[in-house]
């Protein structure tokens, strides 16, 4: 019963949602942009659902970011969004909920035309003295977390990676004010 509750709710809530989300990151010295759409489709009768032996409840699939790749966007009878990276492993959770997940898209896209500084160059350590952070709790949870002023952003995040799995930290300042708050840290 929870699933087909889930299952509606998903329908009422977000299906036909669509957007846009663009990147910007440093890599290999190169700044890189891209820009990814999501759709918030149910798959309605196609829709497969498995139970989760971990966690309880259960899952099911959903349309998500419309990229090629080997896993499926998931979404859990607690609420939470997952994945399971490579289409047949236990489910992942990497969002609390979708409004958290579309709320850190929003971040993500707005920081895009910021300017982007090299993943690594700064360490989490070096990042908490930045000034005038506050953290966005709508976009973040316990394996991602947004901190924001007007002039810096940072992200960072837990990979995926089975065998190296670490945090990751993006840094993107605007303005010559952000700029001289990152540069000043390096």
């Amino acid at each position: 019963m929870d699933l087909l509750i889930r299952c509606e709710g998903f329908e009422r809530k977000f299906a036909g949602l669509r957007y846009e989300v663009r990147r910007s990151r440093v890599l290999d010295g190169e700044r890189y942009a891209s820009v990814r759409e999501w759709g918030y489709d149910h798959l309605g009768t196609k829709t497969r659902a498995w139970q989760d032996p971990v966690r309880g409840g259960w899952y099911f699939e959903w349309t998500g970011e419309r990229v090629s790749k080997p896993c499926r966007d998931l979404l859990h009878t607690d609420g939470s969004v997952g994945t399971d990276i490579d289409g047949g492993s236990p489910y992942l959770p990497i969002a609390p909920s979708l409004p958290h997940l579309i709320e850190s898209h929003a971040l993500t896209d707005t920081v895009a035309t910021w300017r982007p500084w090299p993943m690594g160059a700064l360490a989490a350590s070096a990042v908490a003295l930045l000034d005038g952070l506050a953290e966005v709790p709508e976009a973040s949870w316990s394996s991602s977390r947004w901190r924001l002023s007007d002039t810096v952003a940072v992200m960072d995040h837990d990979t995926w990676h089975r065998d190296n799995p670490r945090r990751l930290t993006h840094v993107w300042s605007r303005g010559e004010a952000g700029h001289r708050q990152v540069r000043a840290l390096l």
